[in-house]
């Protein structure tokens, strides 16, 4: 069990520690902000007592010395500089190391990990410099720092703290008594459990939580350290911290007489009984309806966590539900018979919906990656001088998991080529007519059933003549060869290309721009460049919005069956067989426009078709901004495609992206419109 809890908590620590750097960010930009500081200030105590609580001792240690530090900030008795966010987002890396690993065993790990507290330790002194790290990328410098040596004299207040947990508190891991002994620890209190909710002993569940408590305190400290206290269950509960004396009051007999009716009456305290200067007032009667307990018991949980395997199960599942669903309706066609017909098409219809709303749960919006991406750009603009405002629109852009997690390292390359080879040093910039600033944007939309991301940078731009002459050197394009502006652009795709004379940490070794149209083509992506010397770049992304069901077209090859993905489908003609012959270079007038032309027999090494057949079909695709056909024998209909991977021996073939199981148990290949129209082009 305490495994489960763990686990729990690291999770939840992990996107705490995201919420700890997009606060960051957002200070490094605002540093005067009080919400910001209190929000990190949470986020490490948050750190430092899960630790605690479940086994991360060193992570518990290593965090309250930072929490240290942001009390300061918050009490305004430090301030806010860029040396501390440096810090702090290297303090940042230490975390995540710990909680994917626990306390450390290795000498070499320990020795790093004081290295890092020291350096923080540092900070807190009396304007000392912070020791010089040669393995970190960023120096960190301290400030000078004025730290009192006398803190004013705080009066004594009392509160009245209700905690009114929900029902499954107790599954979570909490207990409740280490809460009340947190807030003892505070000053004087007196705590009062309610227990009247607690039923009878055949309805009684034992990991079920029936208990209400209030609390008085008499302390100096302030609302925000009593609220800390409760700070693991301000989801699971509801709190208030009323203020009701402006002096210690918890040990006066009229106040505990107060507190002894109130629970033999079962009625909770409010502030207003506290009112009268003399405290002689009784409580006043309360029904048990009150409108704090109908509170409670009509909470609803908005959102759960479940882990990514089971979301990868579920739709799993529907994908099964919908090849077994497409063999009830071959079997139903074949029947005839209008009762069974009726009923499939009513699965067809809740099978739909059924793998709609799995595959909602499984999308997840970009900004759960943005993070890092910012981290990257911060970190390297940093360590080659140079000033890059990182702006981010359509973070809120959602596209399945297994998606997003391939999608991380081709953006990692894109970005790092923007930075190195774009984004020119200030002095540079101020040469060229420019602001000293550059600016990376990331842009994700919607386009169709696709997702569109575009990074672009305000840098120098793409060199098309460096480009090619690299290109002939390299022995990729024979000398004097005439290409496009964009075909020229293109080669940067190629694998062992680069315009970099010298290898360096982030670019240069001829891997980056292959790497990235390699992998943006295994979860059927298409990249594209766009440049102006001078100017700047853009490279943009097409993805599909999920892998594992698309609707898709059905066609007919000879005996063989394809799906064409509906999504990359514009028009369908059908057309004279005739029409085809003797065109020149594959293309063929449509709707008065030229429209090229790949025919399927032909690409797949078929003999062509019988001269008997005179109509055949043609779908148009889009890819990009390009318009082509696609030449099949016939059309067959719409089908919901459950789109499973293809063995190690197809793998290498660049028509098809995957397969499907028919209703019938025949398999029908599914193509990959943007290779396919590559190969028309003569890209490989």
């Amino acid at each position: 069990m305490i495994d489960k809890f763990r686990a729990k908590f690291v999770e939840e620590s992990k996107d705490n520690v995201q919420d700890l750097e997009e606060a960051l960010f957002l200070l490094e930009k605002d540093m005067e902000n009080r919400e910001l500081i209190e929000r990190i200030f949470r986020a490490m105590h948050s750190l430092k007592g899960g630790g605690a609580m479940f086994g991360f001792n060193d992570l518990s240690e290593f965090t309250h010395h930072l929490e240290t530090i942001f009390d300061g900030v918050r009490n305004q008795k430090i301030p806010v500089t860029t040396d501390l966010i440096s810090l702090t987002f290297l303090a940042i890396d230490e975390i995540n190391i710990l909680l994917n690993t626990g306390d450390l065993t290795e000498a070499k790990d320990k020795e790093e990990l004081a290295g890092i507290t020291n350096r923080i330790k540092d900070f807190m002194g009396n304007g000392s410099e912070i020791p010089a790290d040669t393995s970190a990328k960023t120096t960190v410098s301290s400030p000078t720092v004025k730290v009192p040596q006398q803190q004013e004299t705080k009066s004594e207040l009392t509160y009245l703290i209700t905690f009114i947990p929900q029902l499954d508190l107790l599954q979570n891991g909490t207990n409740p008594f280490f809460l009340m002994d947190d807030l003892h620890a505070l000053g004087t209190a007196m705590c009062v459990a309610y227990v009247h909710k607690i039923p009878s002993l055949d309805l009684y569940s034992p990991t079920s939580n029936y208990c209400v408590w209030q609390i008085l305190l008499s302390t100096v400290e302030s609302v925000n350290e009593i609220k800390d206290v409760f700070i693991f269950v301000e989801d699971e509960c509801e709190l208030s911290v009323d203020l009701i004396a402006n002096r210690p009051v918890v040990d006066l007999p009229a106040v505990k007489s107060m507190v002894d009716k109130a629970k033999e009456r079962n009625l909770l305290l409010k502030k207003e009984d506290f009112d009268d200067a003399d405290w002689k007032k009784e409580a006043v009667a309360k029904p048990t309806t009150a409108p704090r307990k109908v509170a409670v018991q009509e909470h609803k949980i908005s959102s759960i966590r479940v882990s990514s395997y089971k979301i990868d199960e579920l739709v799993t599942l529907v994908s099964e539900l919908v090849t077994i669903q497409a063999q009830l309706s071959l079997y139903a066609e074949k029947s005839g018979e209008p009762s069974i017909m009726a009923l499939t098409e009513n699965i067809q219809k809740l099978s739909r919906q059924l793998r709609e709303n799995a595959f909602d749960i499984s999308l997840i919006p970009l900004q759960s990656e943005l993070m890092r991406f910012q981290r990257l750009v911060r970190d390297l603009s940093k360590d080659q001088n140079k000033d890059i405002d990182f702006v981010i629109e359509g973070g809120d852009i959602e596209l399945d998991k297994n998606i997003i997690e391939n999608l991380t390292d081709p953006l990692l390359h894109i970005l790092r080529n923007s930075i190195d080879h774009g984004i020119e040093l200030p002095d540079d910039r101020i040469s060229a007519g420019k602001a000293p600033k550059g600016t990376i944007l990331f842009k994700a939309y919607y386009s169709g059933a696709n997702v569109i991301i575009e990074v672009s940078d305000d840098g120098k731009g793409l060199d098309p003549d460096l480009i090619l002459r690299k290109a002939i050197a390299k022995g990729i394009v024979e000398e004097g060869a005439q290409l496009e502006n964009k075909e020229i652009l293109n080669l940067i795709f190629l694998s062992g290309f680069s315009t970099r004379d010298a290898v360096t940490e982030v670019s240069g070794r001829g891997v980056g721009m292959d790497v990235v149209r390699r992998k943006i083509a295994e979860i059927r992506g298409e990249v594209t460049v766009e440049s102006e010397l001078g100017k700047g770049t853009i490279i943009s992304i097409q993805l599909p919005m999920t892998l594992s069901i698309i609707d898709g077209l059905l066609v007919k090859v000879k005996d063989n069956q394809y799906v064409i993905p509906i999504s990359a489908i514009e028009k369908i003609h059908a057309l004279e067989s005739t029409k085809f012959r003797n065109t020149f270079n594959r293309v063929v007038e449509l709707d008065g426009e030229q429209v090229p032309y790949i025919n399927l027999r032909e690409a797949f090494n078929l003999e062509p078709l019988d001269e008997n057949n005179n109509v055949v079909q043609m779908v148009v695709v889009k890819s990009g901004d390009k318009l082509a056909g696609i030449v099949v024998d016939s059309v067959i209909g719409e089908y919901q495609t459950v789109v499973k991977p293809l063995g190690k021996y197809l793998r290498s073939q660049k028509i098809l992206s995957g397969a499907s199981i028919m209703g019938d148990g025949s398999i029908s290949m599914v193509i990959d419109t943007t290779r396919l129209l590559q190969i028309r082009k003569g890209k490989k």
